[in-house]
This record gives C-alpha cells, structure tokens and sequence, in this order.
C-alpha cells in the first residue's frame, strides 16, 4: 500500500470539512496523513474524526515534511498562490480552492512554477462537476439550445449566512469581496458553457454596505464577447433577506435551461416543451466535490486531464483583474 498518494490539507475552515476531508480520506488511492491550520483546536479535532497521524500548526512545516506527495491549499484567497507556489518548489503536487489568486500576475506565477517544478497543479471545479451542469453542457455541447446568446447568472446570500470576517473586509488580505470570492464561480461555469466563445469586453459596477469595508459586498458585471453574446453575473453576500438565491440561466436560439433547479425548455415546430432529463442524485455539490478530489487523484495517478486547464485558470484571472479595473474606473474594459 506504499504507492498510495499521501495528502496533506492546509486550512481546515467548514469548506475544507465538507469538500476535501470526507472524500479524501474516502478514496482508496491515497491516504490522508497531515492538516494543518493555526487553531490547535480545530486540528486536534479533526485529527481524532479522521484519524490523521500528522497535525502542524506551522505552514512552514508542513510544506518540509518529505513524506507527504501533495497538498490541498484551502485557506483565505490571500494564501492560495503564495502557498501554491511555495509547496510546488518543496516538490508537492498541489490542488488550490477557488479563486486560485487575487490578480493575474500571481496565477501566472502560480502556472510558470507549476511547469518549472514538474508538479502538478489543479484548480478548483467542483461546479463543472455537478451533474446537471454536466447535463446542461451536453444539451449546449450537442447543440439541443442552439448557439446560447445570453447567460444570466448570480448569487445572492443573506446577510446572516455571510458573516464578513475581518480578513474578507481588508483588501490586502483579501484581494477583493463578493466579486473574488463568489462571482468568479459564476464566471467559472459562464466560460465553461460557452466554451469556444472570446470574451470581448466587460462593464463591472460595485457597492459596500458599509463604508469602512475595503472590498465590496455586492458587485454586478455585464461580459460582451466577441460574436455579440452576453453573460451577466450579479453577486452579494449582505442582503436583507432570508433565502439565498444561486442561478444560472440559458438562453439559446432553439431553447432555454435554467439551472437550481434544473429545467431545460427547446422549442419543436414552434411549440416550447420541457426536455428537462431526469437526474437520479440526492446531492449535487456532495457527489462534485467527491468528483472533484477523484479528479486530482487521475490527474496525479493516471494523468488524466482536469477539467479546468491551466487556461481556464488564467481566463477566470484575466478577466476578473479587468473586473476590478472597471468597478475602479466606472467605464468599460477591453479584454
């Protein structure tokens, strides 16, 4: 069993928890041997739930450790790319959370040392995995909507789900707000459905609740590509009210999909039926994120391709830098 991928986890916040731990210590390829975080409670816990024989408070430390192969990079987005690019140069295969940096400068570096090192980076996807994204992306793929023209997507949270802690309020640490940290997940699927499309241009506006905050908590953007489609994303994490919204909707020339739930409309001899399959799974995020952590195994084992490449990565990077360009300048910005 000594050929078995040896994973060690850095950050053990609730995402860490829910979408890496359980599916990792799950599968049979690897084996789960380190965490580390700076709360020596938290680890002390999660060590004994998952019985994990490694537990490091020290970043510093766990990077040196020679027996670990790779490591899952799932601390504030501040941390993604100077840990990513510090594990690759101690050899560790790394797969990174979503966003994978807070400018395009640190996700090319980020991708430059991964090449350099002969380690293997991956990015986050896990929304590329859900099975209905699959399902819609096949529809768009072979061609059941027609060329999809518009996509309008969003996510907005209650204020009492999100509750901004210090590091999301601060620019330095953060990056940036709703935008970085939500929106970039939109942007993720918006370019994954329209695969083989150039983003041409972006028109980005921002707000903060509360004027001391340095980053914002709602923000909005209308994408123009190159053929005249449009994707919108809108995002928020302080609204006054108590259901959270998350929404991806399609419109193509022969039909229409709307996703969260499911429904894919396609107009035949100028009628609009319901073509929505029927998909037989209890929880959609539970079963992307055990594909997503599958996935990283393959590319390490197997070498099998990720599903989002490296420019993927750097489309996302590009275009939210020019995000924020916009929001700063009030005018639109060439891609």
């Amino acid at each position: 069993m000594n050929n078995k991928i040896k994973i060690g986890i850095v950050g053990c916040g609730a995402h860490a928890q829910i979408a890496h731990m359980p599916f990792f210590k799950k599968n049979p390829a690897c084996t789960l041997v380190a965490i580390c975080d700076s709360n020596i409670r938290i680890i002390d816990h999660l060590c004994t739930k998952y019985q994990i024989p490694k537990k490091y408070q020290d970043f510093q430390e766990i990077i040196a450790d020679t027996q670990i192969d790779a490591l899952v990079i799932s601390t504030p987005n501040y941390l993604h790319a100077p840990m990513t690019i510090a594990a690759l140069k101690y050899g560790k295969h790394v797969f990174c959370e979503n966003p994978m940096a807070i400018n395009l400068d640190e996700a090319t570096e980020m991708i430059k040392i991964a090449q350099s090192s002969g380690k293997k980076l991956a990015l986050a996807a896990n929304n590329r995995l859900r099975p209905d994204v699959q399902t819609l992306k096949n529809f768009i793929k072979e061609g059941e909507l027609g060329d999809p023209y518009y996509i309008k997507s969003g996510w907005l949270i209650g204020r009492r789900e999100w509750i901004l802690s210090p590091w999301r309020r601060e620019r330095l640490k953060s990056g940036g707000g709703a935008f970085l940290s939500l929106g970039t997940n939109l942007l993720d699927i918006g370019l994954y459905f329209l695969k083989n499309k150039k983003a041409a241009s972006i028109f980005a506006s921002i707000h903060k609740r509360e004027p001391e905050a340095e980053v914002e908590d709602t923000a909005m953007c209308i994408i123009n590509f190159t053929d005249g489609t449009l994707l919108t994303i809108e995002v928020s994490w302080s609204l006054l009210f108590e259901d959270d919204f998350l929404y991806c909707n399609v419109f193509g020339k022969k039909g229409a999909a709307l996703l969260n739930p499911l429904k894919i409309q396609k107009e035949l001899h100028n009628e609009l039926y319901n073509v929505t399959p029927m998909l037989e799974h209890t929880n959609l995020y539970r079963e992307s994120y055990e594909l997503q952590a599958n996935s990283f195994l393959d590319f390490l084992i197997k070498d099998l391709q990720p599903p989002i490449t490296y420019e993927d990565g750097l489309s996302i990077a590009k275009i939210t830098e020019a995000f924020y360009k916009s929001a700063r300048e009030q005018k639109l910005v060439k891609l």
